[in-house]
């Protein structure tokens, strides 16, 4: 069978798009000759991102903007309209993940209800608000990959991240599920990632303490990388992948958490 090509050049946002996973899906997808807007927490790290990237500064525009704030987000998805058109891809990557204090005391006595709300709006609320925003587009043009980065975390038992962050991306899987049986219908596929330990700011150095640890518990014995994951949405974004929707695929190398 002949791959399926569509005939104009797909227009992809991407998510805490400026470091680690993010960053390495923007470039991948460049590289599959998109034009990729992408967003992060500050300026700063939208300019340092787009100072890697000025071999592809035609077909790519970044901005700082909090994924909660929806006001920005809708005059963001306008300007990326002005510039290329519709939003064809949407990739939900941003999330935050406070490290425990304490290492002797238990998560939940060291989480604040301000924290807790925190992550849920960046990791949970964040996707929802960009499906919202995108969706009505997607289904007037019949076409459209929304695909939602969540975490081993929100799979299994969590062993190192804190109870926040295990439910939204526990939450995400959800999420992506209920979209999925909703949008299937209008040719928009709604999925989800679910990565392991991966190397990146998130996780920290590799020779860290909680990364070499980590490595007992992988079966294929190393640390995954961004690339890794970016090769997975690169798929999954691609009109190859329009019969998988609903589906969390892991990137684990093999772990998985009692």
């Amino acid at each position: 069978m002949e791959p399926i090509v569509r005939s104009n050049p797909c227009v992809a946002l991407v998510t805490g798009g400026a470091r680690g996973i993010g960053l390495a899906i923007v470039r991948r997808f460049l590289a599959d000759g998109y034009y990729v807007a992408f967003v992060a927490r500050t300026a700063k790290h939208v300019e340092q991102a787009l100072d890697t990237l000025r071999c592809s500064k035609e077909r790519v525009y970044g901005d700082g903007i909090d994924v909660t704030r929806q006001d920005e987000l809708a005059g963001f998805i306008g300007r990326i309209g002005a510039r290329w058109g519709d939003v064809a891809i949407l990739v939900n990557n941003a999330g935050m993940s406070p490290k425990r204090m304490d290492p002797e005391s238990p998560w939940l006595s060291q989480t604040s209800l301000e924290e807790w709300v925190r992550v849920v709006d960046v990791n949970l609320s964040g996707p929802f608000i960009l499906t919202r925003l995108l969706a009505p587009t997607m289904i007037a043009n019949g076409y459209g990959r929304i695909i939602n980065v969540g975490s081993l975390a929100g799979r299994t038992m969590p062993l190192i991240a804190g109870p926040h962050y295990a439910a939204s991306k526990a939450g995400l899987i959800g999420l992506t599920r209920a979209a999925a049986r909703d949008l299937a219908p209008h040719g928009i596929t709604v999925n989800c990632i679910s990565p392991g330990r991966i190397l990146s700011d998130l996780t920290g150095p590799s020779d860290a303490t909680v990364n070499r640890t980590a490595l007992n518990r992988i079966p294929v014995g190393r640390l995954g990388t961004p690339e890794e994951v970016a090769h997975v949405a690169a798929f999954l974004a691609s009109p190859l992948a329009g019969f998988i929707t609903g589906a969390t695929i892991d990137i684990t190398g093999g772990e998985f958490a009692a």
